[in-house]
């Protein structure tokens, strides 16, 4: 899951820090770190431990893009199917804004 500065923000005032949670990879893009396949903040396999404090991307899952800017719901998630079309446009014009703003974000680390 990509993180924007916001997420890593609200996520370290919940006394988390960056370091255990946070990797960056070679397009200088903040994501979550994976445990054993899964995310760092999920417990027992099913329970997140941010919920209420959850990153952008999670909040707006499952929809989705892909690669060339469409937007869809991601089959694989068992929620899918709740998804109605109003949400799937909302959630997606929210998708796009963060994605923009985590890729503005990249960028200006690989200025530095």
């Amino acid at each position: 899951m990509e993180l924007s500065e916001e997420d890593i923000g609200r996520l370290e005032g919940q006394g988390h820090s960056r370091d255990d949670f946070c990797e960056v990879g070679p397009d200088d893009i903040i994501r979550l770190r994976n445990v054993g396949g899964r995310c760092f903040f999920l417990r027992d396999g099913k329970v997140c431990e941010v919920y209420e404090h959850r990153p952008s991307g999670c909040e707006i899952y499952p929809v989705n893009c892909d690669e060339r800017g469409r937007i869809f719901v991601d089959g694989f998630c068992t929620a899918a199917s709740t998804v109605e079309k109003g949400e799937l446009s909302s959630k997606g014009r929210r998708l796009r804004r963060h994605l923009r703003t985590i890729d503005q974000e990249a960028e200006a680390r690989r200025r530095r």
